[in-house]
């Protein structure tokens, strides 16, 4: 394939993963429209529920890129059936693992839900359900990025959004459920896009005929997705750590206004991952020491895209008020529109960072640089003991606080990333 070729295939099948991102991202934050039928407090429970199941998400995150990468590079007909006996041996691991999560939680349920402010233990039970199919995605995903599969990874992102906008709808506004029945509704909207994934990319996990004699080296997988879990386990947990410090930091009735901010500000991050998730592989298929632009080329369209997005979001947090004073269905949320409204340029412009950092931390993974993985967890556990040390100060601090404390990692996390992806694009021989 031509230079030439390959730009316009890069764009094309960023445009598609930028669409179908925007579609399910756009159905994803409707559903919190329907934050309007719940309380405040519930709300607020409800955005850190999403929150805790991106955490619970970590432990299989590094089989996304490790998938991504054996399914782009299994060429033979032997690695075909390798990688087949080693979907089925993860996705059992998978299992285990969920076990061992719903285990700790049965044990600390007390603490749990007394520190999250859990009325109805039913909410966090769901969340529970949640992290099986939490677990299984990635690795679905996985494939079908590997394959270049974009139409079915788009796909199955847009089945996810529908889903839970239906299902949240459906049980939340027609039903009258709060926090517990929203949470059911994203596990009926996250259990049916991980069956489409995981139907069209049966191929691989099926494996070809006589798919039993593959090999599933468990030592070699635990060296590859340990640094990859941690690497790209840094950058989910900056995105969603601050939800469940400010649950409980902040009154109750504050946790509402900062969570529904907080979705879009991780709106942005969602919208501008697309790029990083096309470049991927085709890193990964690059010939060793070849030079490439699809890096230049990922980070230019999320630098535009995330700066685009958050003019935006800025200008319509600006007028949100007095269109509110137009409308008198609004009216009487003014003034929770307002503060809502008043956090949404601090965590659009705290987030930017991070959607950049993303891209040089995906670069990194799929060129294995795996050395650059302790600086970026090193950031990512000084963020935690200082959302934790905010959480024990005498004095709570303010929304606007936490938000900079996010902001200011955020840079700290993208000038780290995007120093060690230089300084490794120089010495292709580090791993």
């Amino acid at each position: 394939m031509s230079e030439a070729d390959s730009k316009r295939a890069f764009y094309r099948q960023g445009s598609w993963m930028v669409i179908a991102t925007f579609v399910s991202g756009l159905l994803m934050f409707a559903v919190h429209i329907f934050g309007a039928w719940m309380s405040p407090e519930e709300y607020g429970l409800f955005v850190t529920l999403l929150q805790i199941l991106n955490l619970m998400m970590i432990p299989a995150l590094g089989l996304q890129t490790v998938f991504a990468q054996q399914t782009a590079a299994a060429t033979e007909l032997q690695q075909r059936h390798d990688l087949a006996k080693s979907t089925q041996k993860m996705l059992l691991i998978c299992l285990y693992v969920w076990v061992a999560i719903a285990l700790v939680v049965a044990t600390f349920r007390g603490p749990i839900l007394e520190s999250l402010k859990i009325a109805n233990p039913v909410a966090l039970y769901v969340t529970l359900l949640l992290g099986l199919p939490q677990l299984l995605l990635p690795m679905l995903l996985g494939i079908l990025q590997g394959r270049q599969n974009f139409a079915w990874l788009g796909g199955a992102a847009i089945v996810n959004g529908v889903g839970r906008f239906v299902a949240v709808g459906i049980i939340v506004a027609l039903l009258g459920a709060q926090a517990a029945g929203a949470t059911t509704g994203v596990l009926i909207g996250l259990t049916t896009a991980c069956l489409l994934a995981g139907w069209h990319g049966r191929q691989v996990w099926l494996g070809p005929a006589g798919a039993s004699r593959g090999n599933f080296d468990a030592k070699a997988w635990l060296a590859r997705v340990v640094p990859l879990t941690l690497g790209m386990g840094a950058g989910l947990f900056m995105l969603s750590a601050d939800m469940i410090a400010a649950r409980a930091i902040l009154p109750e009735v504050d946790s509402g206004p900062y969570g529904a901010a907080g979705m879009i500000g991780r709106g942005l991050v969602a919208f501008t991952a697309p790029l990083a998730a096309v470049m991927f592989p085709k890193l990964v298929r690059e010939a060793a020491g070849a030079k490439s632009g699809v890096l230049g080329q990922a980070f230019l369209g999320t630098a535009i895209l995330g700066v685009l997005t958050g003019i935006g979001c800025t200008l319509a947090a600006w007028v949100l008020p007095d269109i509110a004073d137009r409308f008198s269905a609004l009216a009487a949320k003014k003034k929770i529109l307002t503060e809502i409204a008043s956090l949404i340029p601090y965590f659009i412009w705290s987030m930017l960072p991070l959607a950049l950092g993303n891209v040089f931390v995906a670069a990194l993974m799929a060129r294995e640089r795996y050395r650059a993985v302790p600086w970026l967890v090193g950031i990512a556990v000084i963020y935690g003991l200082t959302l934790a040390w905010l959480a024990s100060t005498a004095e709570p601090p303010s929304q606007q606080t936490i938000i900079l404390t996010l902001g200011g990692f955020n840079l700290a996390f993208l000038g780290t990333a995007a120093a060690l992806a230089r300084r490794y694009a120089a010495s292709p021989e580090c791993r």
